[in-house]
């Protein structure tokens, strides 16, 4: 699940919720609600991470285009 993934991120890198928040230019309430799954990003928040992660849309979303 997508929210499963962000939190993986954030975890990889050793950030707090906090700390990404003010990385992403966001609040931590709403990086919490993202990892809950109690919202859904927005397209916005999907580029964030991509950027902030260094990785590809497909890879966030877990998108795999061979199958």
């Amino acid at each position: 699940m997508l929210n499963e993934v962000f939190k993986k991120l954030r975890e990889q890198e050793n950030l707090t919720q906090q700390q990404l928040a003010l990385k992403l230019g966001t609040s931590r309430q709403n990086i919490s609600h993202l990892e809950s799954g109690y919202v859904e990003p927005n397209i916005d928040m999907i580029k964030k991470y991509c950027y902030f992660f260094n990785i590809s849309a497909d890879e966030l979303l877990e998108i795999d285009l061979k199958k």
